[in-house]
């Protein structure tokens, strides 16, 4: 004993170094786990208890309960022995002994119990009992653990016993919460130590609610518990009470004590304080969180049940916090309730008050608040306590702004609450307005350069400036976050009744960018960078808020297209934004922010615009095609490059009604490229323009690829004269793709994505020859042998352009009309499937292409499973087998999802089941005959493995949803069968013995024929497979 407690005392010294640590944990370790140490454990503690003079260091007495820990359900015999020593130490040395050794003692305590018959079982309760009322904080701490320990499924007994003690717990509940009761209720005189044994009386009850599925309280202990709450505030009744608010399915009669439990919450809101702690705090928001979560139509059903009153409490309460981390909780309340209105509202029968208009009061509060709190986000910010969970990518005053206009925009969607946010914004925003353009008079001109001019700026301006264009920002970024919500409203009453409010607002921005644009601080010279660049943000955001309003405006062209004064006010409006925005877009600007804002309002309008208004005769329009024409680009910046897309964006969208302006412009802008691609050997020769090269190409590739993918949504007329624009370069792209396969994967997987892209878009106006060509060109440059080379001999793990490849093949093999040209390339899909991909990821499951891989098996089995199952309807009326066609292929493509499932990665497991469960639908997978020869049982048993190895939990429904699928439709097999089999493999006869085998089958042998039946089985099975496997390893 001296050297074990020796040894335990260096191996928990800092000061101990790893390597002799490294030796200390395994010779303990070695004592732990010997057979015979149980033993000398239990004489040690016998001797402690003949000679009380010298009591053990806890270190000792921890270590040798931990003995005790490990062999104590095995040694049935002794328990009693042992139980009365650990009892004996519990008493007598209680109050010398550190809180972690006497937990460990009422658990130890505890667990022999949970092997007891049932007359002890009820005996030792009478001793918890018979404790309490001579000494009762030790006899409430065995209670508690007692509880916590009867109370919920371990895998140290079996589950039927796991329900005999979960029953003999609920036998005791009625004394249990009298105890608790008379405790709670006593005064605090009468007791030694009153504060401590409170304090375990209500962690008893906590985990008593917690362990029990019913609320058998009497209304008495609900009333006191609230108000002993009401006048300590402690956290061990605030837990209780969190406890009573989580059960949400109870049975009828015990409804009245979580109704009485709902209405005391609001008592207690109302008479909250500043003075509280903030664990107090953080635990009554987790409260109002579950209440809200869980109750909020129970509520509203309670007869007289005071919402305003609750509410308003949490109004106030928001709004009172004083940490971050609080605030939010608090928005999340409210997020909460906001979706439970709506979607009651979205559901109410006709002539039925809607929800908005009960809380339309509180509602609208919280909304004025928020924008308030939105549009001082900096001061607001700084005055609470700071979170602890911030990500890189933003601050503290960023976190704030968020959530607040987070909740904003949930009550924007709440169409009678719109224009009042709406009317609110506006009365910020021109005060907010008016200041912005007063930084003007801090602009002076250089005495010596008429043409300079710098802000003069002080201390007291400096501050000033940047409170302004914070505050500005604020407001901006609110409605462009709000806009989409507030502004467009399917019903055309609603439109036309706020449509003056609405134009209001778009007056006041489009007023504010042209002020902008005269302007021009971002010209203006700035001895502070910070200033300088909140500017910027401030001139970013006035053209986000345009830009959110083009829909609306879209929309009203539309609605009053029979209104010709309201018509022509939208018209001149939207004509306005476009003669202010395109000179903006100017070779001068190319490296300046308001270029790209002013492209990309100009990028939103046309697509929207184009067919209510002749934008292609605007002047200002045709000015911009030839400044656009006649530019001379460089590509040796991204930024530049970016303007340049844009403008060809806007371009794109007016003229491509028209074919031959359409050709002739598509032609002149695309000359670089197409230079390039009709010179493929120089691409790799020019060392020195090495790098121009490549990033012309580059950048001329992701243009077209975006202009393409520009015209998803838009009519086959317009995607037609696209295409016939470029078809030209569509048919050299392919012709280059083997000269760059290989040798530059940026540029290579640019490309595929490119072709992609191509594929999806120009489906229909590509015809079968020039898909046949490209197909022939893809799959020659990733043949067999280039892929395995890849995939084999490169160190890295990602590859994107076979990783896009493979994206490209999964929509081959999707085409719905396509039928003959996917059959003439399947089977060469499947052997690269099967000898390239398949084993190149059993090698190296980190390969990026894992995902995309099991896309493509997927599509590939879901679209064209008749390529494996020649069977038709006639064969299964008559009775005929039906044949597999390809049978080894389709065996490896199986195989390949099999796989996974012995692999971690969780996602991909799930999507794997979903498959073959879809396989399931489509084709009827597990009824097929090459399955349930060649399949069937591997997979069972797989499944199976993974659910009692409890590896992949997450999946648990699906798994066992799956095995019952396959089983309910292979008539030759069934659950009983199958258990059987599975149970004598001989991996598993080396852990189980053959009582256990036996007992596993004759109880959990039955076939269910219905889901929730045999999910409960089976999660049985499961339990007590692993409390037998784990009692015979021990």
């Amino acid at each position: 004993m001296e050297e074990l407690t020796k040894a335990l005392v260096d191996y928990y010294d800092p000061r101990t170094d790893l390597a002799h640590k490294q030796h200390l944990h395994e010779q303990l370790n070695k004592f732990l786990i010997d057979k015979n140490s149980w033993q000398i454990a239990l004489t040690t503690f016998q001797q402690q208890q003949q000679n009380q003079s010298n009591v053990m260091p806890p270190l000792l007495i921890y270590f040798l309960l931990q003995v005790l820990e490990h062999s104590i359900r095995h040694r049935y015999g002794d328990q009693q022995q042992i139980r009365q020593i650990l009892l004996w130490f519990f008493l007598h040395l209680f109050e010398s002994l550190p809180v972690y050794v006497r937990s460990k003692l009422c658990l130890l305590i505890v667990q022999i119990v949970r092997c007891d018959n049932q007359w002890s079982i009820d005996e030792y309760f009478q001793t918890c009992y018979h404790l309490i009322e001579t000494q009762t904080l030790i006899g409430l701490l065995l209670l508690t653990t007692t509880i916590e320990e009867l109370g919920q499924i371990n895998e140290d007994c079996t589950i039927k016993r796991c329900n005999q003690l979960k029953t003999t717990l609920n036998q005791h509940a009625p004394h249990i919460i009298h105890i608790i009761h008379v405790l709670l209720k006593k005064d605090n005189n009468q007791m030694k130590d009153p504060l401590l044994i409170k304090q375990q009386t209500l962690i008893c009850l906590d985990r008593f609610i917690n362990r029990l599925s019913i609320l058998p309280l009497p209304s008495e202990l609900i009333d006191d518990l609230f108000q002993y709450t009401s006048s300590t505030w402690s956290i061990d009744a605030l837990n209780c009470i969190h406890e009573l608010i989580l059960k949400q399915h109870i049975p009828r009669q015990y409804e009245t004590i979580l109704y009485s439990s709902l209405r005391h919450v609001i008592q207690l809101l109302l008479i909250l304080n500043q003075n509280l702690t903030n664990i107090i705090i953080n635990k009554i928001t987790e409260i109002l969180h579950s209440l809200f979560s869980l109750h909020l139509k129970r509520c509203e059903s309670i007869e007289n049940y005071p919402m305003f009153e609750l509410l308003s409490g949490v109004y106030k309460f928001t709004f009172q916090q004083v940490t971050q981390d609080g605030f939010y909780a608090c928005l999340d309340i409210w997020s909460i309730f906001i979706e439970y209105i709506k979607t009651k509202d979205e559901n109410r029968l006709l002539n039925k008050e809607s929800s908005f208009e009960k809380y339309s009061q509180i509602l609208r509060s919280l909304s004025q608040e928020l924008l308030q709190r939105i549009h001082t986000a900096q001061i607001m910010a700084e005055n609470l306590e700071e979170t602890t969970d911030l990500n890189d990518s933003e601050t503290a005053i960023d976190r704030y702004r968020r959530e607040c206009i987070d909740v904003l925009s949930k009550l924007a969607d709440i169409p009678n609450l719109s224009s009042h946010i709406l009317h609110s914004l506006i009365s910020l925003l021109q005060p907010d307005i008016e200041k912005y353009k007063s930084i003007q008079k801090l602009i002076q001109t250089s005495p010596n350069d008429s043409s300079r001019q710098q802000f003069i700026l002080n201390n007291d301006s400096l501050h000033a400036c940047s409170q302004i264009l914070n505050s500005f920002s604020n407001l901006l970024h609110a409605f462009s976050s709000i806009a989409s919500t507030c502004l467009l409203d399917d019903d055309n009453n609603q439109q036309q009744n706020y449509f003056q409010t609405r134009l209001t607002l778009a007056h006041q921005f489009i007023q504010l960018i042209t002020y902008i644009i005269h302007a021009r601080f971002d010209l203006v010279e700035c001895s502070s960078k910070k200033i300088h660049n909140e500017l910027i943000h401030a001139q970013t955001r006035s053209f986000e808020c345009v830009t959110n309003l083009i829909p609306w405006l879209s929309q009203m062209l539309v609605l009053y297209n029979s209104n010709q004064d309201n018509r022509r006010m939208i018209q001149e409006l939207i004509t306005h934004i476009i003669d202010t925005c395109t000179p903006l877009i100017d070779i001068n600007n190319f490296d300046k922010s308001i270029a790209i804002s002013a492209g990309t309002l100009l990028s939103s309008i046309v697509p929207l615009t184009r067919q209510n208004l002749p934008i292609d005769q605007m002047n200002s329009i045709k000015h911009l095609i030839h400044r656009v024409l006649t530019w001379n680009i460089v590509i040796n910046s991204r930024t530049n490059f970016q303007l340049y897309k844009l403008s060809i964006k806007i371009i794109s969208f007016i003229i491509l009604t028209d074919q031959q302006s359409t050709e002739q412009f598509f032609r002149q802008i695309f000359q670089p490229l197409d230079t390039l691609l009709k010179e493929p050997a120089n691409f790799f020769n020019h060392q020195q323009d090495q790098y121009l090269i490549r990033h012309s190409f580059l950048e001329y590739t992701k243009l077209l690829s975006e202009l393409i993918e520009s015209l998803r949504t838009e009519n086959n007329k317009l995607r037609q004269n696209l295409f016939l624009s470029v078809q030209y370069l569509i048919v050299n792209l392919n012709r280059f793709l083997p000269f760059i396969i290989n040798r530059d994967t940026e540029c290579e997987t640019a490309l595929i994505s490119l072709l992609l892209i191509i594929f999806e878009i120009f489906r229909t106006q590509m015809g079968t020859e020039l898909i046949n060509t490209i197909l022939q060109t893809t799959f020659s440059a990733f043949n067999i042998e280039n892929v395995q080379n890849v995939l084999r001999e490169s160190k890295k793990n990602d590859h994107p352009a076979i990783s896009r490849f493979l994206e490209f093949l999964s929509l081959l093999v999707n085409e719905p009309g396509n039928s003959k040209l996917t059959q003439q390339f399947l089977p060469t899909i499947i052997e690269l499937c099967t000898t390239a991909l398949y084993p190149a990821i059993r090698e190296n499951c980190a390969l990026d292409i894992r995902e995309n891989y099991y896309k493509l098996v997927y599509n590939l089995l879901v679209n064209n499973w008749r390529y494996f199952f020649k069977g038709n309807v006639l064969t299964t009326l008559n009775g005929e087998i039906e044949t597999t066609a390809n049978e080894q292929s389709f065996i490896q493509l199986m195989e390949s999802i099999a796989w996974s499932f012995s692999q971690a990665d969780i996602e991909q497991f799930r999507a794997n089941l979903t498959s073959c469960n879809e396989l399931q639908l489509k084709c009827g997978l597990y009824t097929k005959l090459i399955f349930r020869q060649q399949m069937s049982q591997a997979l069972l048993s797989l499944l199976l493995s993974v659910l009692l190895a409890r590896s992949h939990e997450l999946c648990r429904d699906d798994i066992i949803s799956t095995l019952f699928y396959i089983l309910t439709n292979d008539n030759t097999n069934n659950f009983a069968y199958f258990i059987h089999n599975y149970l004598d493999q001989s991996n598993i006869q080396t852990i189980l013995n053959d009582k256990h085998k036996r007992l596993l089958t004759e109880t959990y042998g039955r076939n269910e024929m219905d889901l929730p039946s045999f999910t409960q089985n089976l999660n049985d099975f499961i339990h007590d497979y692993r409390h037998y496997t784990t009692t015979n390893s021990s």
